[in-house]
């Protein structure tokens, strides 16, 4: 049996699809639907962390019997190890590569996502934009846009050099379909960089492949410097949204 990638709607999860894509390598796709905002059981059944991403490997090549793991980063080093031949990562061999590399997969997680996420819980919390914890988190956001606008600007391409890595895979998804969840767009002068950085990430097959599979053919990705509108989030309502970035990064199943 091929590897399994279990996807949640609207989550990131679809980061383990596109890598499959820039892979090319056989994998079997189940969809979960949210039940009726959150993870449904069928997700929580998976793994006990009850999250999305999850994979099911039934042969896997390191432990020769079933691996069922959780957690997008777990996920991404392990395809790369067990199928992708060492492809979109990169080793100490590579050098200077290799540090930008360590830096910038982890700073996804641990740093860009939680910093949106808050400016997305203020919103919910507060009207008072001079709110002194309001005004904190904006300032943090703000920050982590001008890392990345400014590592962009001195690549001209990805974040790790020339190519698309494993970094980028952990990044796009917090710039496009998480700043789905919140009011948060990007200045088409301050954010020129990173604009054209999801502007070449868009135009990669793998990733538009990735994404018709994971919310079908009429989802279109929030690669532009616009947050949201009801169109591009198809029929999901306000209240879903609201869900939806309770489980994006540890508030609650996702």
């Amino acid at each position: 049996m091929p590897l399994k990638i279990h996807h949640l709607g609207r989550s990131q999860s679809e980061r383990i699809v596109w890598l499959a894509e820039e892979l090319g390598i056989k994998y079997d796709y189940v969809f979960h639907k949210r039940d009726p905002l959150l993870a449904p059981q069928s997700i929580k059944d998976l793994h006990p962390s009850g999250t999305a991403p999850v994979i099911e490997d039934d042969n896997s090549p390191f432990t020769k019997n079933k691996v069922v793991l959780a957690e997008s980063g777990a996920i991404i080093d392990y395809i790369i190890a067990a199928y992708g031949e060492g492809r979109f990562a990169r080793t100490p061999k590579d050098g200077e590569e290799y540090i930008q590399f360590l830096q910038w997969y982890h700073w996804a997680n641990a740093s860009l996502q939680p910093a949106l996420l808050r400016v997305f819980m203020n919103k919910r919390s507060s009207d008072d934009p001079e709110a002194p914890f309001v005004k904190l988190a904006d300032t943090k956001l703000e920050c982590a846009f001008s890392m990345i606008e400014a590592r962009l600007g001195e690549t001209g391409s990805y974040l790790v050099g020339n190519d698309v890595t494993a970094a980028d895979i952990m990044a796009v998804f917090t710039l496009t379909t998480m700043r789905g969840f919140s009011p948060i767009d990007f200045d088409e002068q301050k954010h020129k960089n990173i604009l054209a950085y999801l502007k070449r990430v868009g135009e990669r097959p793998a990733y538009q492949k990735a994404m018709k599979i994971c919310e079908g053919e009429d989802f279109v990705p929030l690669l532009g410097f616009v947050h949201l509108n009801v169109r591009t989030m198809g029929s999901c309502n306000c209240g879903l949204l609201l869900a939806l970035g309770e489980g994006i990064a540890g508030i609650g199943p996702c």
